[in-house]
Protein backbone atom coordinates (compact mmCIF):
# COMPACT_ATOMS: atom_id res chain seq x y z
CA UNK A 1 0.00 0.00 0.00
CA UNK A 2 3.08 2.60 0.69
CA UNK A 3 4.31 1.62 -2.59
CA UNK A 4 1.15 3.02 -4.05
CA UNK A 5 0.81 6.12 -1.87
CA UNK A 6 4.99 6.85 -3.44
CA UNK A 7 3.86 6.19 -6.88
CA UNK A 8 0.80 9.06 -6.74
CA UNK A 9 2.92 10.94 -4.97
CA UNK A 10 5.83 10.89 -7.43
CA UNK A 11 3.03 11.35 -10.26
CA UNK A 12 1.61 14.53 -8.46
CA UNK A 13 5.52 16.31 -8.16
CA UNK A 14 6.39 15.49 -11.94
CA UNK A 15 2.56 16.91 -12.73
CA UNK A 16 3.57 20.05 -10.55
CA UNK A 17 7.41 20.29 -12.23
CA UNK A 18 6.24 20.11 -15.44
CA UNK A 19 3.24 22.75 -14.66
CA UNK A 20 5.74 25.05 -13.01
CA UNK A 21 8.42 25.00 -16.10
CA UNK A 22 5.66 24.98 -18.82
CA UNK A 23 4.64 28.78 -16.50
CA UNK A 24 7.97 29.73 -16.01
CA UNK A 25 8.85 29.75 -19.72
CA UNK A 26 5.65 32.04 -20.95
CA UNK A 27 5.45 35.72 -21.35
CA UNK A 28 2.87 37.44 -19.20
CA UNK A 29 0.59 38.29 -22.09
CA UNK A 30 0.66 34.61 -23.27
CA UNK A 31 -1.32 33.47 -20.51
CA UNK A 32 -4.98 32.68 -20.26
CA UNK A 33 -7.30 33.89 -17.46
CA UNK A 34 -5.31 34.67 -15.04
CA UNK A 35 -2.00 36.44 -14.02
CA UNK A 36 1.78 34.69 -14.18
CA UNK A 37 1.98 35.15 -10.38
CA UNK A 38 -1.52 33.89 -9.43
CA UNK A 39 -0.80 30.23 -11.75
CA UNK A 40 2.65 29.90 -10.10
CA UNK A 41 0.53 30.09 -6.05
CA UNK A 42 -2.14 27.51 -7.67
CA UNK A 43 0.47 25.56 -9.19
CA UNK A 44 2.34 25.13 -6.25
CA UNK A 45 -0.02 25.35 -3.19
CA UNK A 46 -3.25 23.40 -4.81
CA UNK A 47 -1.54 20.53 -5.84
CA UNK A 48 -2.37 18.60 -8.16
CA UNK A 49 -5.62 20.63 -8.77
CA UNK A 50 -3.77 24.14 -9.95
CA UNK A 51 -1.37 21.86 -11.96
CA UNK A 52 -4.58 20.73 -13.96
CA UNK A 53 -6.16 24.12 -13.71
CA UNK A 54 -3.10 25.30 -15.10
CA UNK A 55 -3.32 22.91 -18.57
CA UNK A 56 -7.28 23.21 -18.94
CA UNK A 57 -7.49 26.74 -18.27
CA UNK A 58 -4.01 28.72 -18.03
CA UNK A 59 -2.01 27.70 -20.98
CA UNK A 60 -2.53 29.05 -23.96
CA UNK A 61 -4.19 27.65 -26.99
CA UNK A 62 -1.73 26.85 -29.72
CA UNK A 63 -2.06 28.33 -33.21
CA UNK A 64 -2.82 26.02 -35.86
CA UNK A 65 -2.15 27.14 -38.91
CA UNK A 66 -5.33 27.19 -41.29
CA UNK A 67 -5.23 25.63 -44.60
CA UNK A 68 -6.56 27.22 -47.24
CA UNK A 69 -9.99 25.36 -48.26
CA UNK A 70 -10.36 24.44 -51.90
CA UNK A 71 -13.16 26.27 -53.28
CA UNK A 72 -15.84 24.25 -55.20
CA UNK A 73 -17.42 26.83 -57.48
CA UNK A 74 -21.31 24.31 -58.72
CA UNK A 75 -21.15 25.08 -62.57
CA UNK A 76 -24.27 26.89 -62.39
CA UNK A 77 -21.98 29.54 -60.24
CA UNK A 78 -19.33 29.10 -62.68
CA UNK A 79 -19.15 31.98 -65.37
CA UNK A 80 -16.62 30.51 -67.51
CA UNK A 81 -18.74 27.23 -67.46
CA UNK A 82 -21.96 29.45 -68.41
CA UNK A 83 -20.39 30.90 -70.83
CA UNK A 84 -19.09 27.98 -72.71
CA UNK A 85 -22.00 26.21 -72.44
CA UNK A 86 -24.14 29.08 -73.88
CA UNK A 87 -21.38 29.17 -76.78
CA UNK A 88 -22.04 25.34 -77.08
CA UNK A 89 -25.95 25.83 -77.27
CA UNK A 90 -25.50 28.87 -79.72
CA UNK A 91 -23.38 26.60 -82.41
CA UNK A 92 -25.85 23.75 -81.25
CA UNK A 93 -23.20 21.05 -80.09
CA UNK A 94 -25.32 18.33 -78.94
CA UNK A 95 -22.62 17.18 -76.84
CA UNK A 96 -23.04 19.98 -74.16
Amino acid sequence: MASVYVLLLLLDLALVIIALVDCLRLREDEIRTAPWAAWMFAILLLSPFGAIAWFVKGRPVPKVPLRPRPIFVAPDDNPDFLKSLAAAIREGDPDR
